[in-house]
């Protein structure tokens, strides 16, 4: 029931934001005083197609629940309008993290990168494509834990991860080559793709794409130029360009990502790191002046030259319908000018192709004479996880893969979303610790076992289901600080 500033059990506290046709509000649970974000959305003023993209966003986030995607609680309907209650995540948005502090260190942006591979992972493993990955729907829960969101434009492949998609959506300086140039494409290396763009920008503070419209923009993706600084080491230098090339096939799986030896680099090295960056720390707030980029960094750049054939065998041609879907689906973001940004700036970089892997690219670097080949994206090899005489290396401080592992170990399974059904009062010492505890305090909030039981059914348009989800995760939550 929605009553001014309630609807159902929640109470409406604040806005978090606003879209074309919804406002996400900031909202407490009156029986668990846990703070929740509400997506409203005018369901009057959506098409058939806005309505459906709805419904498959509800449906992927009850399949998909991941400690590192956003978790959905309850969905509450009224008459035109849908409430879409999920936790509310405190750090908001990647994009504007970095917009506003500036782009992140490497062993930072390894430790959320591999948080963004897990949670796609997990979203193809179970036979659902993202679709939409980009800086916007990646939240900051802290510092060192980001939360994938915004499933709308996610699918299941019904026919295998090798299906062909037809539909072209999403954001455009994260679009695939294959969404420009093809009739269709597959839904797994397109997601590849744009993590790839999220990883340079990520590192870069930029685009590795740049372009004021949509018809240049297919231009330059179709090109393959792009730069990279000198200041990211060689070992990310190679995940970055071995993500963007253009045959999808040709492109890194997940699990070779998560293998790579960039994570090893970047976790070993961050002390040394730290040490010798020499770039000035922006405050929270203050927006970063691109022109303020050190000298150093503005003149030593990676980048690499495509061979005639290359250019030649680029696709240039594609219908209008293409570009027009794209800039339409560009047009609902709420940063338009995500694909041009420091576009000023590009005249003084030189470019670097991704359009072909048959040859294998050079490194170049201004102001010496270094050049050195960049081989294949390395994994990491048993060697490395053996000291020098065999045995097993001593444990690092931090065990970044453990600790994610970990994470992903105590916040997984299907008791997360769902209550176990018919548990009789002996059969809860064979339920998972956080169950019990979770059915404990709902007790004391008067709810029964009985009523969890004939609230499953329900699925998140119980308010019951919801109650659990929130105290479920709010024990989580507390479990995972408590390390």
């Amino acid at each position: 029931v929605a009553l001014g500033r309630r609807i159902g059990l929640y109470r409406f506290c604040g806005d978090i934001g606003r879209g074309n046709f919804s406002r996400v509000k900031l909202a407490v649970h009156q029986l668990t005083k846990d703070k929740v974000a509400i997506k409203v959305v005018d369901t009057s003023r959506l098409d058939a197609k806005a309505l459906r993209m709805l419904s498959r966003e509800v449906s992927t986030l009850e399949c998909v629940y991941h400690p590192f995607i956003l978790r959905l609680f309850e969905v509450i309907e009224t008459l035109g309008k849908i409430h879409l209650i999920s936790e509310w995540v405190q750090g908001g948005e990647l994009y504007n993290r970095i917009t506003e502090v500036g782009p992140l260190k490497e062993p930072h942006a390894a430790l959320l990168f591999q948080q963004l591979l897990l949670a796609v992972k997990h979203l193809h493993s179970l036979g659902f494509v993202h679709r939409d990955i980009k800086a916007e729907n990646v939240l900051l829960v802290s510092e060192e834990r980001i939360k994938l969101a915004d499933f709308g434009f996610s699918t299941q492949l019904v026919n295998g991860p090798w299906q062909h998609l037809d539909t072209f959506c999403g954001s455009p300086p994260y679009a695939a080559p294959e969404l420009f140039s093809d009739d269709h494409y597959i839904g797994g290396p397109v997601d590849i793709w744009a993590l790839g763009i999220l990883l340079y920008f990520m590192l870069e503070g930029s685009m590795p794409f740049k372009a004021p419209t949509v018809p240049l923009l297919r231009t330059a993706v179709l090109k393959g130029e792009f730069v990279i600084s000198t200041s990211l080491s060689v070992p990310c230098c190679r995940v970055i360009q071995r993500i963007l090339v253009h045959t999808p096939s040709r492109r890194p799986t997940i699990e070779q990502l998560l293998d790579c030896q960039w994570f090893r680099y970047a976790q070993d090295h961050a002390g040394r790191l730290g040490r010798s960056s020499n770039q000035p720390q922006t405050t929270v707030g203050q927006t970063r002046n691109p022109n303020n980029v050190p000298r150093r960094r503005r003149k030593k750049l990676f980048w690499f030259f495509p061979s005639p054939r290359d250019r030649l065998s680029s696709p240039e041609s594609t219908t209008s319908s293409r570009d027009n879907n794209l800039s339409a689906a560009n047009n609902n973001q709420r940063h338009r000018h995500h694909h041009h940004h420091h576009q000023h700036n590009s005249q003084r970089h030189q470019p670097i192709s991704a359009a072909s892997q048959e040859r294998k690219p050079r490194r170049f670097s201004f102001g010496r004479s270094l050049k050195k080949r960049i081989g294949p994206m390395e994994l990491v090899s048993a060697e490395s996880l053996t000291g020098p005489d065999g045995g097993v290396r001593p444990p690092r401080a931090v065990d970044l893969r453990e600790k994610l592992h970990r994470t992903i170990d105590e916040e997984h399974g299907r008791f997360v979303m769902y209550p176990t059904t018919a548990v009789s009062s002996e059969g809860n010492r064979h339920l998972h610790p956080l169950e019990t505890e979770t059915r404990r305090l709902m007790k004391v909030l008067g709810i029964t076992g009985d009523m969890i039981a004939r609230a499953v059914t329900n699925g998140p348009r119980s308010d019951i289901i919801g109650v659990y989800r929130i105290v479920m995760h709010r024990l989580q939550r507390e479990q995972t600080n408590a390390r």
